[in-house]
């Protein structure tokens, strides 16, 4: 970091409002209403502390519909920098403190929100036929796919209201959370600032168009997505495009295996497994492992898969 840079950030850092807004961001994105409530401080104000924070380089912005949301830089050394303000300054204050408890009275207010604006199809993950595999089962098959790598940044396509998106977390030096539905991506929020994840982020987005880079993620989950997509290979080659050339993708999904493929069960949903393997093979992806969930009417499985070394070779799909 340069003289100036540090100057910038420290002044910016050297307010109290500003040193209460960094501690409430250390658990988590939140919206300027969010902090306005906790603060209780008008929105003009608020903004202008925020306006700062963000000059200095110690906060980002991004917009979510008619919301703007604010999450500490992820830049290291300013990640650094704002973890040693925090350390100094006393967290069992009266200030922090409470502030503390208000963001947990803000959340539950969220989440009342995002279960009463949920229609049936928000929730149809939540409630689905035959039930998803509990969130351990998912992680432990996870892990044993990742193996010995580290997790690095992680994008979670899918992400729904956050029950996986909080344990991949943990292992995750960068996380990134996707869901099309609002009222998810406000419980989803909700449970990362909770389990206080400040590498975390939830943005709106949809499969067939990632907003994100190509090769920014050591590991892409495409968590019950790839089945609703609509078109398997678009929703395949998006998520091999923003996978780095050494990353794993992950596909959590209702997959039948191909002895299991019967007439009766054609029109029930989820991906068959050689066509799931076919596509990938004509991305350049190779399988890398099979894990099918066991006691499951539906069965769900994750698969693995890497790109292939031709394709690393070329650089290309074909």
């Amino acid at each position: 970091m340069s003289f100036d840079s540090a100057l910038r950030a420290l002044k910016a850092a050297a307010d109290p409002t500003r040193l209460r807004i960094l501690a409430l961001l250390s658990s988590g994105e939140a919206a300027v209403g969010e902090l306005q409530a906790i603060l209780a401080q008008s929105q003009p104000r608020v903004s202008r502390h925020l306006r700062v924070l963000v000059d200095g380089g110690l906060v980002t912005r991004f917009r979510d519909g008619h919301w703007v949301y604010y999450r500490l830089a992820s830049a290291r050394d300013i990640a650094a920098l704002v973890g040693r303000i925090l350390e100094l300054a006393d967290q069992s204050s009266p200030e922090l403190s409470a502030d503390r408890k208000h963001l947990s009275r803000v959340k539950r207010e969220r989440e009342r929100e995002a279960y009463a604006g949920g229609s049936g199809r928000s929730w149809s993950r939540v409630a689905a036929p035959g039930g998803r595999p509990d969130p351990a089962s998912v992680m432990d098959a996870i892990e044993e796919a990742v193996g010995d790598r580290e997790f690095g940044d992680v994008l979670d396509v899918g992400c729904g209201g956050g029950v996986l998106l909080c344990r991949l977390g943990v292992p995750a030096r960068r996380l990134v959370g996707v869901d099309h539905d609002r009222p998810m991506r406000l419980l989803a929020r909700s449970r990362v600032h909770q389990a206080s994840l400040p590498n975390c982020t939830v943005r709106d987005g949809d499969l067939l168009e990632l907003p994100f880079e190509d090769a920014s993620f050591d590991l892409v989950l495409l968590d019950e997505v790839l089945s609703r997509s609509g078109d398997l290979r678009r929703g395949l080659a998006e998520a091999r495009r923003v996978l780095a050339p050494s990353g794993i993708l992950l596909i959590l999904d209702r997959i039948h295996p191909v002895t299991s493929r019967l007439a009766a069960n054609a029109t029930s949903g989820g991906l068959i497994e050689n066509q799931t393997v076919a596509l990938l093979g004509e991305l350049g992806c190779r399988i890398t492992r099979r894990s099918w969930f066991p006691g499951r009417a539906l069965e769900y499985a994750l698969f693995a898969a890497a790109l292939s070394s031709q394709s690393l070779r070329t650089g290309t799909d074909d």
